[in-house]
């Protein structure tokens, strides 16, 4: 994803929120920021001139310098939000936003909340892919088999597979979904997708439906693919009951949030091989205790590493970069949160 594709994606998302998208202009402001790397810092002031950048060593270092800001990126908390009486503009580093919507001071305000969506998009599902591609040819088969010096014969145990003519079901088509539903499509699958917000169908997905299709869709699915964000609604919305419509033998593939899944539920679907295998960069609790039975079952656990990668911290500085400019100059922010739907 170049600097073009990311700026347009996000300003397009950005359009289509229903949140407040539009700042004042100001002569001066004040915005809280972690400590920045020199050369950073003078990218920061040449976007934004009349931004005074007050680097903060901790949470308690914000609060301290807080009463007079305007702004702040990386530090929202209650307690920053509560002794940041002049805030407009708060800038999440992740894309996440669940646990800020437990702080009432930042959602029953005029804050305006802007994230990282779809900034580690497509590492994340390049980890999607990885997941797919390590069952299909049962990678990690070999790999056990290499450390031991060994060329295993063919046995009935080993999966050889392909992923073409496979169908998927994705869960959430916003930046990660869509990711993974390009990267899919290349390998021949089959896209089937469920979105509340997304209008038009990618050429790259066969079908998009809204949520409410979702049950109609698991059955169809050979693989099962997790990509929305954790609000109210989706917390928990594979279940027992989820699982049961899946086909015996699902690929199930969860890189959003642990809370959208029932974990007892999974480790079940699991042992009834309703679900053959998962690949899981998020869990429930996380992180996942040692004598936990998910450890023991056919899945690759990874431990929330997938939005990992060079580009994508370049590409997270890029966006706040270009927010704080905006910001300055009085234009639309990019990757607004709608607080009242939570992402």
């Amino acid at each position: 994803m170049n600097r073009r594709t990311f700026i347009a994606a996000s300003a397009a998302a950005s359009l289509s929120t229903a949140a407040v998208a539009q700042t004042q202009p100001v002569e001066r402001f004040k915005i809280l920021i972690p400590p920045t790397p020199p050369e950073q810092l003078a990218e920061l002031r040449a976007a934004a001139p009349n931004a005074d950048l007050v680097e903060c060593r901790d949470e308690n270092d914000a609060i301290a310098r807080a009463s007079d800001a305007v702004a702040s990126y990386g530090f929202i908390s209650q307690r920053v939000i509560q002794a940041g009486k002049k805030l407009r503009w708060v800038q999440q580093s992740s894309a996440g936003v669940e646990h800020l919507m437990e702080i009432p001071e930042l959602v029953g305000s005029d804050i305006v909340l802007t994230n990282m969506q779809r900034i580690y998009a497509p590492e994340i599902a390049d980890q999607a892919i990885a997941y797919l591609l390590a069952f299909t040819r049962d990678l990690g088969h070999f790999i056990r088999a290499q450390g031991i010096r060994n060329w295993p014969s063919r046995r009935p145990d080993i999966v050889l597979d392909e992923l073409a003519g496979k169908t998927m079901l994705i869960i959430g088509l916003g930046g990660i979904g869509s990711e993974i539903a390009r990267r899919a499509y290349g390998f021949g699958v089959r896209v089937i997708a469920t979105d509340p917000k997304v209008i038009e169908r990618p050429l790259f997905v066969e079908e998009l439906h809204r949520p409410d299709a979702f049950h109609r869709l698991l059955p169809r699915a050979d693989i099962v693919a997790s990509a929305v964000p954790l609000t109210k609604q989706s917390r928990r919305m594979i279940c027992v009951r989820e699982f049961e419509m899946m086909k015996p033998g699902t690929i199930f593939i969860n890189v959003s949030r642990g809370g959208v899944v029932d974990t007892d539920a999974l480790v079940t679907a699991l042992d009834r091989r309703q679900v053959s295998v998962a690949g899981l960069d998020v869990t429930d609790p996380e992180p996942l205790p040692k004598d936990h039975p998910l450890w023991s079952r056919n899945v690759i656990i990874t431990p929330h590493t997938a939005g990992q990668s060079p580009p994508g911290e370049k590409r997270r500085f890029e966006l706040f970069r270009e927010n704080l400019r905006r910001f300055g100059a009085g234009e639309l922010l990019l990757n607004i949160v709608d607080k009242k739907v939570g992402y």
